[in-house]
């Protein structure tokens, strides 16, 4: 959001993707052009770019004059004209251009690697509200169900034909599916302002709709192989890492070169006589390292490079448990997900269908209906978690390997994996 033409361009585009039912895509779209703190973190790749440029130029020459009259004597005018510029100024600039250079490069790293984190966590607040969603319609059946099953076991008490234990069983899980169902409804509400805030919506903009179900597991699964090597190879934050040891270790060399020249000022010196003479020459400025030879200054950027090192290889370290973690994550949901709904979720509907029957030929009482149906429901529930978890793993994979694992970039790195863990010290 540079200027109101492109606020006003992004908000338009905002309003036609809120026109349609939201999904996962359409969230993180949203979310990538319409977060403020990300819009204000795009704003330091700015404020880097105005660094390099003012790296890439010298300092200002001092000017300095002075404009004495005599005492005594005719009033004739005296002045003392210099201009110096700071030559180590000018014997620095490559150098620290190229750092500035790298300070830019390390932001718009930092900035991508926040895109991937917004990203990831759109998608997993989305699905956790479209989940949420599908699960208020599931237990809004069941307190439906509920309610009819305690209606006619009212009137079976009143016809004598059940017991009164019978009738509070049916009421008391009447009553636990309807405080389940109003639980279930407001965390869903809370999910949804959570979304709002990632995806920075406010006022009339929260009222989207949002895609009803779930989507069903994928028939392939993500390419799981040597995802350690490509995230890498690929993780923004870490090549972030990789570049502040690396700028920090020019700094630091660029002080140990220059200790023994704090300052050095090269100038002309002009100055106009009392007999109105001129006496023109050059001047030299040259800070004496007596007292500092920049000990202090390397030691803190000595400290600084090991701080960075030991930084970058504690980020690797952790990247790995992350990316092992969040797979891990993704086969066990995957697993609980397909063990639902080829095992798990038959056998209950199966149950279901055959204590109807059996209930229809009065073999079966109206509590064993419920309890069958009960347990069904509760299998599918179980299913719609299993469902939600694997879609939030897979994004959260997708993250911890710094971006899609489909693509052909991570093809290539899986046919031959590339470490760059440790090019800093070589």
């Amino acid at each position: 959001m540079r200027n109101e033409a492109a606020q006003k361009e992004i908000e338009q585009t905002v309003e036609e993707l809120l026109q349609t039912n939201l999904t996962a895509q359409t969230a993180v779209s949203i979310a990538l052009l319409n977060n403020r703190a990300l819009q204000a973190e795009f704003e330091e790749i700015g404020i880097t770019q105005a660094d390099l440029a003012q790296a890439s130029r010298l300092r200002n020459p001092i000017y300095a004059g002075f404009f004495r009259l005599p005492m005594h004597g005719p009033t004739v005018l005296n002045t003392e004209n210099s201009v110096a510029q700071d030559f180590l100024d000018l014997l620095t600039l490559p150098a620290r251009k190229r750092n500035a250079a790298r300070n830019l490069e390390q932001t718009k790293l930092r900035v991508a690697h926040s895109v991937l984190r917004l990203t990831s966590e759109a998608q997993g607040g989305f699905y956790t509200l479209q989940a949420r969603e599908q699960l208020v319609k599931r237990l809004n059946i069941i307190v439906e169900v509920n309610e009819a099953a305690t209606d006619v076991a009212q009137r079976q008490y009143d016809a004598g034909n059940i017991t009164e234990l019978e009738l509070h069983n049916l009421q008391a899980t009447y009553a636990q599916s309807r405080l389940d169902f109003a639980q279930a409804q407001a965390q869903a509400r809370a999910d949804r302002e959570r979304l709002n805030r990632l995806l920075g919506l406010w006022g009339k903009q929260t009222n989207w709709k949002i895609a009803d179900e779930l989507p069903p597991l994928p028939e392939k699964e993500l390419p799981l192989e040597n995802v350690e090597a490509i995230a890498v190879n690929r993780r923004f934050d870490l090549a972030a890492a990789r570049s502040e040891v690396i700028a920090v270790a020019s700094a630091l060399r660029l002080k140990t070169n220059f200790r023994y020249l704090p300052g050095v000022a090269l100038g002309v010196n002009a100055e106009h006589d009392l007999d109105h003479s001129w006496v023109v020459g050059p001047t030299l400025d040259l800070e004496v390292p007596l007292f500092d030879q920049g000990q202090p200054a390397i030691a803190r950027l000595a400290a600084q490079y090991r701080q960075a090192s030991r930084t970058f290889e504690a980020l690797a370290v952790n990247i790995r448990f992350e990316v092992r973690e969040t797979r891990d994550a993704l086969i066990a949901a995957r697993d609980a997900a397909e063990y639902y709904q080829k095992v798990l979720l038959p056998q209950r509907q199966r149950v279901l269908r055959e204590t109807l029957l059996q209930y229809n030929a009065m073999q079966k009482s109206n509590y064993d209906l419920l309890v069958a149906k009960e347990r069904e429901q509760v299998a599918e529930r179980g299913y719609v978690e299993a469902l939600r978890d694997y879609w939030i793993a897979r994004a959260e994979l997708e993250r911890a390997v710094g971006g899609r694992l489909a693509d052909e970039a991570a093809v290539g790195l899986l046919a031959n994996p590339d470490s760059k863990e440790h090019e800093h010290k070589h």
